[in-house]
């Protein structure tokens, strides 16, 4: 028997010189998630392994390959994605005539849409798992991935999607590729480098300066020789934050407003028409469900959604399906429900049954049990937060609070001065702003002028794609930005702590 990998029936080679198993998959292309990129902490690239020692499930980061063997694994399940936004309109006013694509490339999701260029009509929209996952979750397991010299593997497995999206879109409407004109690609810093095969090395080592910001266009292979890549603002603030910037009209409106995009990365801006600071905090990919017991994308099954009815949780699960994990989302539901209920202190301590006040209800009481590292919370069968995760949560969320507070004081204002919150970004779309309040992920002064905006940076991509002045506007938005680094800032440090409180 020839070593090789089985996926829902279909059969790809499995390469014995490589070192691990999650190495020959990923070198197989497959989409596969991988959330820490090989290093052994999320405990979440399972497969099944027959080879002479039998069937037995094993972790593909931590097993080598061998002759004869056979690797089993699941096609990652389909993923919620947040494919529009809410924005103010671009109407079409370029020269050109036929087609056009705008691309949203983000770290863990990817969006396309076919654009009518007389009109600036949407046709169709398409949307998937960014397959880089299988390089790691967040953009520094991506730049390690490249410094290991996988970077031809990642920009080969987007293009070559990108290209698969668009032919699909191109068969969907009935339209010749010949006829598509042009292209706009937004995405982090890191994504954009990795689409255009530039080494997003640099960005991983202080100064942070990557070797291009785009604004400029790139030949993508079944997509557009003619792929403008949005202007990045910074290494951590890309061009996914500029087209933010560019579809909400921050910079052309007197209202100082602070737009928040969560992801793995959190990239924020806080300003009008008169000035513009930006920042990027790394909060980790735990809004993506990673570094979480339980956590994964907003999958089939993922619990997405837990509110308290006074008496008991209460879960949703994307596609309505049996909880299979916990996305961000549900994660941060889960936790406000815990702080608010006392289970979780404010030193983020999870207590357990006999530590309860009497207060507690009994059905949240019966959910806590002990394990080797403290108490764990119950969710739904085989399905639990545990102390770990809570300390997870503090750690991402300390960093996006302390982001702002420092781009506050940056700025030379006050969080009363700010007429509103913008919360953008896929993760945005689905957060509930009261469960985001009560952990602290912004500061509580904020809730009542925050909203959530859906996937802006798609809608920045389309409007630079059929609009003139949208086209004008970016290059003001790049020249009017200015970037705090946020690991100089000894503020930012001071505020870190004290936001690890809820």
């Amino acid at each position: 028997m020839t070593a090789h990998i089985i996926m829902e029936g279909e059969t790809f080679p499995l390469n014995t010189s490589c070192s691990t198993v999650l190495q020959a998959i990923q070198e197989a292309g497959i989409d596969f998630a991988a959330p820490c990129g090989g290093r052994g902490t999320c405990r979440k690239c399972a497969v099944w392994v027959r080879d002479e020692k039998g069937l037995r499930s094993e972790l593909a980061c931590e097993i080598a390959p061998t002759e004869n063997m056979m690797v089993q694994i699941e096609r990652a399940k389909p993923m919620t994605i947040s494919e529009t936004g809410s924005t103010s309109a671009f109407a079409a006013d370029v020269s050109e005539t036929g087609y056009g694509i705008a691309i949203d490339v983000g770290t863990t999701t990817v969006v396309v849409r076919l654009i009518e260029m007389a009109t600036g009509t949407c046709i169709a929209t398409t949307s998937r798992p960014n397959p880089q996952i299988v390089f790691g979750s967040d953009v520094i397991a991506r730049i390690s991935a490249s410094v290991a010299g996988s970077l031809n593997a990642m920009t080969k497995l987007i293009d070559s999607s990108l290209a698969e999206m668009v032919e699909m879109l191109c068969d969907q409407c009935n339209i010749d590729p010949a006829d598509i004109i042009g292209a706009t690609l937004a995405g982090n810093t890191v994504m954009e480098s990795i689409a255009a095969g530039v080494s997003p090395d640099p960005i991983g080592i202080n100064p942070f300066i990557p070797l291009s910001y785009f604004g400029e266009e790139v030949d993508i292979e079944g997509v557009s020789e003619h792929t403008y890549f949005v202007e990045c603002l910074s290494g951590y603030v890309g061009g996914d934050i500029t087209a933010d910037i560019l579809a909400t009209r921050l910079t052309e409106s007197p209202k100082l407003r602070l737009m928040l995009d969560l992801g793995t990365n959190g990239e924020m801006a806080l300003g009008n028409k008169d000035r513009l600071v930006t920042c990027a905090t790394a909060a980790g990919p735990v809004f993506e469900g990673a570094n979480i017991t339980f956590g994964m994308p907003a999958r089939l099954g993922a619990i997405n959604r837990v509110t308290f009815d006074g008496n008991d949780i209460v879960l949703t699960t994307v596609g309505d399906a049996e909880p299979f994990g916990i996305c961000g989302t549900g994660i941060i539901d889960a936790t406000a429900i815990l702080v608010k209920t006392g289970i979780v202190d404010e030193t983020g301590y999870m207590s357990t049954a006999d530590e309860l006040d009497d207060d507690v209800p009994a059905a949240l009481a019966a959910r806590i049990f002990e394990g080797e590292k403290g108490a764990m919370f119950k969710l739904a069968e085989n399905i639990y937060l545990t102390q770990g995760d809570i300390r997870n949560v503090q750690l991402a969320k300390a960093a996006v609070s302390a982001g702002v507070l420092t781009l506050v004081d940056t700025y030379e204002t006050t969080l009363d001065a700010i007429d509103e919150l913008v919360i953008a970004g896929g993760f945005g779309s689905y957060l509930d702003i009261e469960s985001a309040a009560i952990i602290g992920l912004f500061p509580e002064e904020l809730k009542d002028r925050a909203k959530s905006i859906g996937n802006t940076a798609i809608e920045g991509a389309t409007a630079l794609l059929i609009n003139t002045h949208a086209r004008k506007q970016e290059k003001t938005i790049a020249q009017l930005a200015e970037y705090v680094e946020l690991s100089t800032e000894l503020k930012f440090n001071q505020y870190y702590v004290d936001c690890m409180m809820f």
